[in-house]
């Protein structure tokens, strides 16, 4: 069994309580009924959003005030849905590794893996790196944009994932 999450060098910012927490008010449309929803209190639940929040420096929902035509509501944000595609990615991921054993195994036994990179995204100084391996979910890797201009990488290239316990690098193919 795995536990996944998001961290920045702050801590921790998404998990499966904010995820969860995000799904229901994709679902319900209000953070108040999202949280009644998960048996925790709007308080607890408006805790969580606005502390990942702070670590984004981002915001992940959008409310908006009722009036006469009727009650408000909340939305997420462009970010925030984001967040849970990726998070959702991430987590089907796991759980693909974790009840196939042998394809863990599999790229385990190897010290690299092909895949395409699909994307790249600016990050300051960096870039992220978004690597898709056959049909999986993808991989987000941070890398210098340096490192990518002196392969010669660019969108659409195959590349070779090298892996190193924890630690990564990109070649082009």
């Amino acid at each position: 069994m795995f536990k996944v999450w998001l961290e920045t060098d702050e801590g921790f910012v998404f998990g499966p309580g904010v995820y969860s927490l995000l799904k229901k008010v994709e679902e319900t449309g209000t953070l108040k009924r999202a949280a009644q929803s998960l048996e925790m209190s709007y308080r607890y639940a408006w805790g969580l959003v606005k502390k990942a929040e702070k670590k984004l420096g981002e915001p992940l929902l959008l409310g908006h005030k009722g009036g006469r035509a009727g009650g408000g509501g909340t939305e997420l944000t462009e970010i925030g849905r984001e967040f849970l595609e990726d998070f959702s990615k991430m987590k089907a991921l796991m759980d693909e590794l974790s009840n196939d054993p042998g394809l863990l195994q599999g790229i385990i036994s190897r010290d690299h893996v092909e895949a395409e990179l699909t994307e790249m995204r600016g990050v300051g100084n960096g870039a992220e790196a978004v690597l898709t391996v056959r049909d999986h979910p993808q991989f987000i890797v941070n890398v210098s944009k340096a490192m990518l201009d002196e392969k010669g990488v660019e969108e659409g290239d195959t590349v070779i994932l090298r892996l190193t316990t924890l630690i990564g690098s990109i070649t082009k193919d």
